[in-house]
């Protein structure tokens, strides 16, 4: 048995009690109240949540937490759940030398305590603290994304592994088979984040991910092989098949250090390695229009990780394709002083605007932005923005080094989370009803029964 193997390592971090101090507490309690915002706005567009309940009609209701009973399996109700969290681009985010998005694992996590409520809330959180833990430390120690394969691998091994412990009732035998059943499984490609593929499977993968993840848990319930050699025998093994020898490893010892220090998409729907930009754009954008007919070009200064995921794009072929574009994202921020989702749809009334106004946007890579983003001490995700004239001359040159999103800025976001919150609710609750179940999450204690918590997702208007 390899110690350094995945399945030995996640097994023995899982098994651990792991104790929660304050700010990791509140930091979950931020993460989970993001991402319920996130699901009910998304279920107030009947075209998502017809996709997301596979046109189930017991699931196609106005609060997607009301009435998730025994009658769906864990597979579905994950399924659904991350679906809705995904769908907009707007949950949490994790960068390094892979991306993710952490509460992508939330619907696999909530699928189990639905089901099986007699926990407390602060089983919850371990919980969730811990499937974000491991995809965060893979995505500091192994890139997929630069051999092609899609991030989305690391919900799978998070989710399932995490849910597997629950469901086995701790069996570590079993946890290290999942483990070693999804390295089998392998990862995805992932052409459809990038032209001229992009589409809206990136809206639903995490949760095919999420849903595999808890099916290999389940079958690896059954005594079988554990599969140990199998992340690196010579021949037929994972990083011999597909990281070409290279290791699948974590970048820093497993605590609960990543949902401490995840990014809050604050502000903008928009792929986060390009929200410093917009924050940068939106403080030209008086300028900017002040002076539209003089303006010879936009220059963008950012990090390395930016100029190869969101930048070059001579085509745009969708709303999936413009929201991680930062030219496009730019110029709309540029332009309108703001940045919602519905500006990346073609039937926006200023999509031509921002669709000609891109093509005067240059981006650059600031080495120092790239230093700066892998160092971890700082992870900072910065750009510059300057407005270059016909005369040559130039505006002030705005710098936004970490974006509101960032944990450097956090208790400066806190409130603008509360009013995102509030604004993603709004289809199910009034202001003062929301700002209750905000402050009443927000105030659960750890002790507390869990069904305390799911009482007031089921709580009506």
């Amino acid at each position: 048995m390899n110690s350094n193997n995945l399945d030995v390592l996640i097994t023995e971090y899982i098994s651990k009690n792991l104790e929660e101090n304050d700010k990791n507490f509140f930091s979950s309690k931020l993460a989970i109240l993001d991402t319920i915002g996130c699901i009910i706005e998304a279920s107030s567009h009947e075209y998502v949540i017809q996709f997301a309940s596979k046109n189930n009609l017991s699931l196609n209701f106005k609060n997607p937490f009301k009435n998730l009973t025994v009658t769906q399996s864990y597979e579905d109700i994950s399924w659904y759940l991350t679906v809705l969290t995904r769908w907009f681009d707007y949950n949490d985010t994790f960068l390094a030398k892979e991306w993710a998005h952490p509460s992508d694992n939330f619907g696999s996590i909530y699928s189990y305590f639905s089901k099986n409520n007699n926990y407390k809330f602060n089983d919850f959180t371990n919980a969730l603290t811990k499937a974000y833990e491991i995809q965060g430390s893979l995505c500091l120690g192994t890139s997929l994304n630069k051999l092609g394969y899609d991030h989305v691998f690391y919900v799978k091994v998070a989710s399932g592994s995490v849910f597997s412990y629950l469901v086995n009732n701790g069996d570590t035998s079993a946890v290290r088979r999942t483990v070693n059943n999804i390295l089998l499984d392998g990862p995805t490609l992932r052409a459809y984040r990038h032209f001229p593929n992009v589409g809206k499977r990136k809206s639903w993968a995490a949760a095919d991910a999420s849903r595999r993840g808890i099916e290999l848990a389940i079958i690896s319930s059954y005594k079988d092989e554990i599969y140990e050699s199998v992340q690196n025998e010579d021949k037929w093994g994972f990083e011999p098949s597909f990281l070409e020898n290279s290791k699948i490893e974590f970048g820093k010892d497993l605590n609960n250090w990543v949902i401490e220090n995840i990014l809050f998409k604050v502000l903008f729907p928009a792929e986060f390695h390009g929200q410093s930009a917009v924050e940068a754009a939106i403080k030209l954008s008086e300028e900017f229009n002040n002076n539209v007919n003089k303006i010879k070009k936009v220059n963008i200064y950012t990090h390395e990780p930016a100029v190869r995921i969101i930048s070059n794009k001579e085509i745009l072929k969708n709303a999936s394709d413009r929201d991680h574009s930062l030219e496009y994202m730019v110029a709309a921020a540029l332009l309108y002083g703001d940045l919602k989702y519905e500006m990346y749809e073609d039937s926006f009334e200023g999509f031509e605007n921002i669709n000609n106004l891109r093509k005067k946007i240059f981006v650059s890579e600031e080495p120092q932005f790239t230093k700066d983003y892998y160092e971890f001490s700082k992870r900072h995700i910065s750009n510059s923005i300057e407005i270059v004239y016909n005369d040559n001359s130039t505006s002030e040159k705005i710098t936004i080094q970490n974006p509101i999103g960032h944990p450097s800025r956090r208790e400066e976001a806190i409130p603008l989370l509360k009013d995102k919150f509030l604004r993603n609710v709004g289809s199910l609750f009034e202001t003062e009803k929301a700002s209750e179940v905000w402050d009443k999450i927000l105030n659960l204690k750890k002790d507390d029964d869990l069904n305390k918590f799911f009482n007031i997702l089921n709580e009506d208007e």
